[in-house]
């Protein structure tokens, strides 16, 4: 996370478990660093999640109740079809709960989103 570059980029590539994204999610909001109002960019493209029910309804929980109401920007999800379609729907059903928040196919469309919400409309 680096607030001079204006964006919070989260890679989940390295994550296995619903449990790991979750511990993610939970040191990014700890983070002292971390700023409500920079846009979030989340790449899970190449990930390869095990799937735990109990972990990814505790996922799911943290996201609706804490991830996305401390999160003030845009939230930008990018997802590729190395993800088992279970996945990819799962995802799709937790991008739709949350607020400000759209599922990409490609990385560069979901730069371009963010760009026209949060960059374009603050500059004079």
């Amino acid at each position: 996370m680096n607030p001079e570059d204006g964006l919070v980029t989260v890679s989940g590539t390295d994550a296995r478990t619903f449990k790991e994204l979750l511990t993610v999610g939970k040191k990014l909001l700890a983070d002292p660093h971390f700023d409500p109002r920079l846009p979030h960019l989340i790449d899970l493209r190449g990930m390869q999640v095990q799937r735990q029910d109990q972990s990814s309804a505790s996922l799911r929980h943290f996201a609706v109740k804490f991830y996305r109401p401390r999160v003030r920007s845009s939230v930008a999800v990018v997802v590729d079809d190395s993800l088992t379609n279970e996945l990819i729907a799962a995802i799709y059903h937790l991008v739709c709960t949350l607020e400000k928040t759209e599922l990409f196919d490609r990385y560069d469309h979901a730069i371009k989103w963010l760009m026209r919400r949060e960059f374009a409309a603050k500059t004079p």
